[in-house]
């Protein structure tokens, strides 16, 4: 059982990363951070490779006054958030199966 809470707050931590990444990607976006500061290029580095499956499917939108809505970005969010709770519901399944037969096993 101990091995399985590992799992999950594992993915867990992982998906939030993710998330909290392409989260400050969309805000930097949407308000126009400098692409030159290091931060802001980092950010965008590092996220890069997350969005690549989802490159080409929607549009960055810009809007009037520079804003820019980054929807392949908001789309990542939502498809790796769902991958995130998919998983850790397996996790959980496992681990309550496991723990069932482990349970019968001492009967």
């Amino acid at each position: 059982m101990a091995m399985s809470r590992v799992i999950y707050y594992l993915v867990n931590f992982v998906f939030s990363v993710i998330g909290f990444l392409l989260g400050l990607r969309i805000l930097l976006r949407f308000f126009g951070a400098n692409p030159n500061t290091p931060f802001v290029r980092w950010i965008y580095e590092s996220s890069d490779s997350l969005l690549a499956p989802f490159a080409g499917i929607f549009p960055v939108t810009r809007i009037d006054g520079g804003f820019i809505i980054d929807f392949p970005a908001i789309f990542g969010v939502i498809i790796y958030a769902f991958i995130g709770y998919l998983i850790m519901e397996v996790v959980e399944i496992i681990a309550v199966r496991s723990e069932e037969r482990i349970v019968r096993r001492k009967k």
